[in-house]
């Protein structure tokens, strides 16, 4: 009983570095001859999280700094655990963690999905900055339509929402005021997401946890953020762990037959 309480004694507190806003919780129970690791994941999305370990006297399970996915809406799921090497020796464990939304080990996507505008049918818009773009996308394949302020948005494809900001005021042309965004996240089922930025303020009206279809209205656009102009900014992406992959997808355009991907300074109406 003695040498268990040390032992609990010499465990070492845990360290993140990741986005504090993913809602997830990594911790440990001990168990007869070490301890199990466990992770409860309250996000719509799967999240992949990294796991470092530092340990004495402990091995672990299928090794270190391996990569565990984290099922959506799960509780207690086992990720991995740590057993004792000599018995009646000290042992002490302490980690650290890297993780973000998405399934690290899909690799592939639906790479032929044609994606609708996000925008009302009969409306017509122009695209103010194409994929990589010279003022801010250079090696960023995402979309600007240029909007008023108040612009009905419609989802470009079926999922389900993970994120949703909408509480900013501030804008300005530089960086410095990304961190105002007001977003939109939403997942899709081949494991990519869509982000529609620079929304009003109290302009979703979707909130997390909701189903999506295609075409079905979900807010209004804005001026927040980072943004000196009124528009929409669209970007498909795959997350990794350190990064986004921003995706360049085609979109239905005109009554529906045709699809194309979206060119820099060309104006696009919706009829479907």
């Amino acid at each position: 009983m003695n040498i268990i309480y040390k032992c609990i004694l010499l465990i070492l507190l845990s360290t993140t570095i990741c986005n504090a806003e993913i809602n997830i919780k990594i911790y440990y129970e001990q168990v007869e001859n070490g301890y199990n690791i466990y992770a409860d994941n309250q996000e719509y999305c799967p999240v992949s999280v990294k796991i470092n370990f530092t340990t004495t006297n402990l091995n672990i399970n299928g090794g270190n700094n391996k990569v565990y996915v984290i099922n959506s809406q799960t509780k207690k799921q086992l990720l991995t655990s740590l057993s004792v090497i000599k018995q009646g020796k000290p042992y002490k464990f302490s980690y650290q963690t890297n993780f973000n939304y998405g399934d690290y080990y899909k690799t592939t996507y639906d790479e032929n999905f044609i994606y609708d505008l996000p925008f009302k049918k009969s409306e017509k818009f122009s695209v103010l900055q194409g994929y990589n773009g010279t003022f801010s996308h250079q090696n960023e394949n995402s979309l600007d339509f240029s909007m008023p302020v108040g612009t009905e948005l419609f989802a470009v494809r079926d999922g389900i929402v993970i994120k949703v900001i909408d509480n900013n005021t501030k804008n300005c042309a530089t960086k410095e005021c990304a961190k105002y965004n007001n977003l939109i996240i939403i997942y899709h089922s081949d494991g990519t997401f869509a982000e529609y930025a620079h929304l009003k303020q109290k302009g979703a009206i979707v909130r997390v946890g909701d189903k999506i279809t295609k075409g079905q209205l979900i807010g209004y656009s804005g001026n927040v953020g980072w943004s000196s102009i009124a528009h929409l900014h669209l970007v498909i992406f795959k997350q990794n762990l350190e990064n986004r992959e921003t995706l360049k997808t085609k979109f239905k355009i005109e009554n529906g037959d045709k699809n194309e991907f979206l060119i820099e300074k060309k104006e696009y109406i919706k009829n479907y």
